[in-house]
């Protein structure tokens, strides 16, 4: 098989697992745990929650830390959804080159989303693609660095690229209300 056509295979299969976990309302109300519908760059991603306050958590299936930060807080969930501010989470993983590879991959980042149950907005980014490239120019400085959280403001511009962690919630519920619209 060719290299153009393993491309669109593996595209087409891509295609099919973004519509297969999409959704495009922002109402945190419908469904507690929400995918979101493939955005072409970190800004473009911003823009699909524009007018929110959005708390942003990178994360990868491989890395221990990010996980035990899945930790639930009750007072940090009731903290979010009263002030109606967005959980979005970037889950970023290896990249894989064969289709069955990828699907593979996706199921796992979804049975983790699922396990841990990550309220609010979820995305997957394969490492080392212009989407990730994205992410670690403008929130990471360049370098891979998980977990790490950021904050964005109502108008999709990155207010904090070092936000505190979940399982600091009064410092974090502190940082957030300073950005929240009074």
């Amino acid at each position: 098989m060719n290299k153009q056509m393993r491309t669109t295979i593996t595209l087409g299969f891509l295609l099919f697992a973004n519509l297969l976990f999409a959704q495009t309302d922002i109402s945190q109300e419908s469904s507690r745990i929400q995918y979101v519908n493939q955005a072409k760059s970190l800004d473009d991603l911003f823009d699909k929650f524009r007018g929110h306050l959005i708390y942003v958590d990178y994360w990868g299936s491989w890395c221990g830390s990010c996980l035990e930060e899945f930790n639930k807080d009750s007072e940090l969930d009731t903290f979010f959804k009263t002030n109606n501010i967005i959980r979005l989470y970037i889950a970023l993983e290896k990249t894989e080159k064969d289709s069955a590879l990828i699907l593979q991959s996706m199921e796992r980042w979804r049975k983790l989303v699922e396990k841990y149950d990550l309220t609010g907005f979820n995305y997957y980014v394969q490492l080392r693609s212009e989407f990730f490239r994205g992410i670690t120019e403008k929130i990471m400085k360049g370098k891979l660095s998980l977990p790490r959280y950021s904050i964005i403001n109502e108008n999709g511009e990155i207010v904090d690229r070092d936000a505190k962690r979940p399982s600091n919630a009064k410092g974090l519920m502190k940082q957030l209300s300073a950005y929240m619209k009074k």
